[in-house]
């Protein structure tokens, strides 16, 4: 682990903790030890963009495929995505980076362009309507910096950026050989990169080789040493920082969307939110192996960073290390928390604010209860599946109070004007509901990283996947046992029947193997997130398939099994209850993404 403090322009604590190399007995040295910064780059990224806006290269409110020409961005809505929109992660990408985001194999990484049009994610909302967080849309934003700059953005920040601030041991290069795409990192920089560490299930830390991120080198490609952070932190809470002008550097300090003023918002890059009374700056970064962290506090010209090379159970310092040392060494400022609503206007630019309008009455409770799930999903395809487990309920307890409840955490809420709500603790977060134009509530955004939350129905939530599993589970599970007292009975089944048997072990199968799944996520997800989707995967959608044509044959079985006379009426009815829970089975799967044959390729 290495650390790094800065208050106003001195580093006040650089220290390394630990090993870089663990089979070679290097110790971690906070001047020259590069660790993987991942999203973080992000920041960097911002800065670069807005050097372009500077120099009239770029301009923030254009439509990006203005400057795109190898490919375009599909024009899905009425707007445009913008520069703005790409900067606040407000471009409406779904997340589909699964198994394509690191690559372990040097000679498969893409170029930039290529990966941009190779995989594009769909657009499923309308920019500037709400925030999901995209490594494609920084990624993008990198590629325009490419494109108007006329170099590889590596280069772009080594000139611009890093060689200004003395930043010499950062850089977006990485170890790649061989591959004419990309320029190979130094071997002098080579030779101090931390060797990244993941925990299996036997609480042993195995060595991983390096995650390449070249392709999408503006969203997290960096690698850098906690000196090096340090004097970035340092620019960036100084006016006069050798990067952009102190306009724009004022300008950057500002929210791209205003639509939520106590909530966590996004400057340029960087999220922007308040601890204790204190404007709070920060962008956190992790890739399978690293972890890190960098959080500013400006009114204190007060910067951390925290980086470590293993990522459980690392990573819970590497979160919490900020919020430990304001509670240590600071007091809580007195703020009154409505004080930024009054400054909220009816109308803003460049912000959705259809909640701020004022409602004669108050919305009963009600109207706010339900499930929602992460606006940081996948829509259409297979990833989707993950957000079963990321799940927020919203509900009234026995004492009549609005209660969110988000992986077993549970937050009373407390009205702060309509459509308005926070956490019952001083340091709980802000939610701001948002109406659809039907007036209905149907999403909500939160001081929270990932993005805004969508309200779903109870067929698109988790739970009904979950019912309709157990359901087709014990209904199989029924149908075999059924089957085999008629087969002792009869010695004989019927076509129907043993088709319903065949049918009834897939589900049971196919269950299993999506228990099996969740447990190796739990434990051990390296290898099943590196090489998604993996053989397991591919084999349960195959299975899939199968339970759907032969679901499909029972549908069509129904009128005859209506007329065995040698069927009792309770096998009869037992049978359409089967066949109707398989449906279901089906349904959800679908809904969830889960059944195609776009996924083999």
């Amino acid at each position: 682990m290495a650390v790094s403090i800065v208050k106003g322009d001195k580093i006040v604590l650089l220290k390394g903790y630990g090993f870089a190399d663990l089979s070679r007995k290097i110790k971690v040295d906070p001047n020259d030890t590069l660790f993987r910064i991942a999203s973080i780059t992000k920041t960097m990224t911002a800065i670069a963009v807005m050097q372009l806006v500077e120099q009239g290269k770029l301009e923030i409110d254009a439509d990006i495929n203005d400057y795109l020409s190898a490919f375009k961005i599909p024009n899905t809505f009425n707007d445009p995505i913008t520069i703005r929109a790409l900067l606040s992660h407000r471009a409406g990408f779904e997340q589909a980076d699964a198994g394509n985001l690191f690559v372990q194999n040097p000679l498969e990484v893409l170029n930039t362009e290529q990966y941009l049009a190779t995989h594009m994610p769909q657009r499923v909302w309308p920019p500037g309507h709400l925030v999901s967080y995209s490594n494609y849309g920084f990624a993008l934003l990198g590629y325009l910096v490419e494109l108007q700059s006329g170099m590889n953005l590596a280069t772009y920040m080594d000139q611009a950026i890093f060689s200004p601030l003395g930043m010499s041991y950062t850089t977006l290069r990485e170890p790649i050989k061989n591959n004419t795409a990309f320029t190979s990192m130094q071997s002098v920089l080579e030779n101090h990169l931390a060797t990244g560490y993941f925990r299996n299930t036997k609480d042993q830390n195995i060595a991983k080789p390096f995650e390449f991120t070249g392709h999408i080198a503006g969203a997290g490609a960096a690698s850098s040493t906690a000196h090096d952070m340090a004097l970035y932190m340092r620019a960036l809470m100084n006016n006069n920082n050798r990067l952009v002008n102190p306009d724009t550097h004022e300008q950057m300090k500002q929210r791209l969307y205003n639509d939520r003023p106590l909530a966590t918002g996004i400057t340029h890059g960087l999220f922007h939110g308040v601890f204790k009374g204190y404007q709070q700056r920060h962008h956190a970064g992790g890739t399978h192996t690293f972890s890190s962290n960098m959080v500013m506090f400006p009114e204190l010209q007060l910067g951390i960073f925290i980086s470590t090379n293993a990522v459980e159970p690392q990573s819970q310092l590497v979160t919490s290390l900020a919020t430990a040392i304001i509670n240590k060494y600071y007091r809580h400022q007195s703020t009154n928390p409505t004080a930024g609503l009054k400054a909220e206007k009816q109308t803003q630019p460049h912000s959705y604010s259809q909640f701020l309008s004022e409602q004669i009455t108050q919305r009963h409770l009600e109207d706010y209860t339900g499930t929602y799930l992460t606006t940081r999903r996948s829509y259409t395809q297979l990833e989707k599946l993950s957000a079963l487990n990321g799940s927020t309920t919203i509900s009234i307890n026995k004492r009549g109070e609005l209660v969110m409840n988000n992986s077993g955490h549970t937050i009373k809420l407390k009205r702060l004007k309509e459509n308005v709500f926070q956490g019952a603790s001083k340091a709980a977060p802000v939610f701001y509901f948002y109406q659809d134009d039907s007036g209905n509530i149907d999403r909500f955004s939160a001081s929270m990283y990932s993005g805004d939350y969508e309200r779903v129905s109870f067929l698109q939530s988790p739970l009904c996947f979950y019912l309709a599993l157990a359901l087709a589970s014990l209904l199989s599970m029924s149908t075999l046992l059924l089957s085999a007292m008629r087969r002792f009975k009869s010695n004989t089944l019927s076509k129907a029947e043993l088709l319903a048997c065949c049918s009834a072990g897939m589900i049971l199968a196919a269950v299993l193997g999506f228990i099996f799944m969740n447990v190796v996520l739990a434990v051990d997800d390296y290898d099943f997130l590196v090489n998604f989707p993996t053989i397991e995967v591919k084999l349960l959608l195959s299975l899939l398939m199968a339970i759907a044509l032969t679901t499909l044959a029972k549908v069509i079985y129904l009128p005859v099994v209506s007329r065995f006379s040698c069927l009792p009426l309770f096998y009869k009815i037992h049978y359409w209850l089967f066949t109707l829970s398989c449906l279901s089975f089906i349904y959800v799967f679908w809904i969830w993404n889960a059944i195609g044959f776009n996924y083999f390729t």
